[in-house]
């Protein structure tokens, strides 16, 4: 019995260890609540003649829901994170933008090949630095004014990265980016 004991407690390590690395390997499903929240958002955006009137408050509620789900901890994936950046990208101030990269950041922890999730932590970026009156540094928000109805590149620190990272994030380089102002305004 002296011998067997220590073979049977051996046996339940190996077994308890192999059942924790299942179990932290097993990748969760996407949130089917975090999608639906994602999907409204981008229909709320798909006519280009948006009614803020009703958008806004729209988007204040998404905004809401989405840090109740953080809070609640369901929000899990790389998609999860991806949708919530989406919606705090639409937010009107500073810390929903700061909040955007915050999310966007760990959805490229947890899936750091899409490049659509590059696009946005890149776009996250620029709207976060301009929201504090710094400027952009990728180069992805344009804008008019009332005063200026001319669409431009909103202010551009070009020196900060380089055109190949600009590629790397999906972002135009600034030669690109030059055309497509010149072609908005066509």
């Amino acid at each position: 019995m002296k011998k067997i004991l220590p073979f049977i407690l051996f046996i339940g390590l190996i077994a308890c260890d192999t059942s924790e690395k299942k179990s932290s390997v097993q990748v969760s499903a996407d949130n089917e609540e975090m999608l639906s929240i994602y999907e409204n958002d981008q229909s709320d955006r798909l006519n280009g003649n948006i009614d803020w009137s009703i958008v806004s408050p729209r988007d204040e509620m998404r905004r809401s829901r989405v840090y109740e789900m953080l809070d609640s901890g369901l929000v899990r994936t790389a998609n999860d994170y991806h949708h919530a950046a989406m919606v705090f990208q639409h937010g009107s101030d500073s810390e929903a933008y700061g909040m955007a990269v915050k999310l966007i950041k760990k959805s490229l922890e947890l899936d750091s090949t899409s490049s659509r999730k590059k696009w946005l932590f890149a776009a996250a970026t620029d709207r976060y630095l301009l929201s504090t009156g710094a400027p952009q540094i990728y180069g992805t928000q344009y804008g008019k004014t009332s005063d200026d109805p001319v669409w431009r590149l909103r202010k551009l620190d070009s020196t900060q990265i380089s055109d190949a990272t600009r590629i790397e994030y999906g972002v135009e380089t600034l030669a690109e980016q030059r055309e497509r102002e010149k072609n908005m305004n066509k």
